[in-house]
């Protein structure tokens, strides 16, 4: 049964239909890599190898706890598999259903799956956005010139600088909070994202009730 959300009702108003959605997926094992991005990518589309050709598709980044003994983040029940994907793609998506992936630190099970829609709120935060600037004033630029492209405003706190390991290089960018964003253009973010490599982790945007997480990330 679905919460109320106060701001989904208002959406529905003007006869909006999801085009995105979010499946998360059960995940049993031990730890996986902090630095997980561009390998757990991999794995996944080891088995749905359609990713590669869907550069929409959003993978969120794992968040399970430090293990405190290295660079590894602990596994427990409550941590998901998170894809962001077109809901065409939802069918396709559930044969990583019962896989086994080991994105670093030893062997992941995939299990069962739900669906969690995109729902629209003001608030927005992405863990990690890169682009080509990683200097916090060229990135800030970026992300307002390509805001202008989809003719959104927002309000913008950028957070703590991040790296990523990828083949051959680092990439480097920010955690983001975007504020007072309009319900319909909170859709459109969240649907679209901002920056590079979604299939990374990057710049895949979740609803936030308070502007306070990026300075606690």
């Amino acid at each position: 049964m679905r919460m109320y959300n106060p701001e989904w009702e208002a959406i529905k108003r003007f006869n909006y239909t999801p085009r995105y959605t979010d499946l998360q997926f059960d995940l049993a094992g031990f730890e996986i890599p902090a630095d997980h991005g561009h390998a757990l990518f991999e794995e996944i589309a080891r088995h749905l190898p359609w990713l590669r050709d869907t550069p929409s598709v959003g993978i969120h980044p794992v968040h399970g706890a430090p293990s405190g003994r290295n660079d590894n983040l602990v596994i427990n029940r409550r941590v998901k598999l998170v894809l962001r994907l077109p809901v065409d793609r939802v069918s396709d998506a559930q044969a990583l259903v019962d896989k086994e992936i080991d994105p670093g630190a030893g062997q992941l099970r995939i299990g069962a799956l739900k669906e969690k829609p995109v729902m629209p709120y003001a608030t927005l935060y992405s863990h990690f956005v890169t682009v080509a600037n990683d200097d916090e004033a060229g990135f800030l630029n970026d992300i307002r010139t390509q805001l202008q492209e989809m003719e959104i405003v927002a309000g913008l706190i950028p957070g703590k600088p991040q790296k990523m390991n990828i083949p051959k290089r680092v990439i480097g960018g920010y955690s983001l909070m975007l504020h007072d964003v309009d319900l319909m253009q909170s859709l459109a973010l969240q649907e679209r994202g901002l920056g590079l490599y979604r299939g990374y982790g990057c710049g895949i945007f979740i609803p936030h009730k308070s502007i306070k997480a990026v300075a606690i990330d």
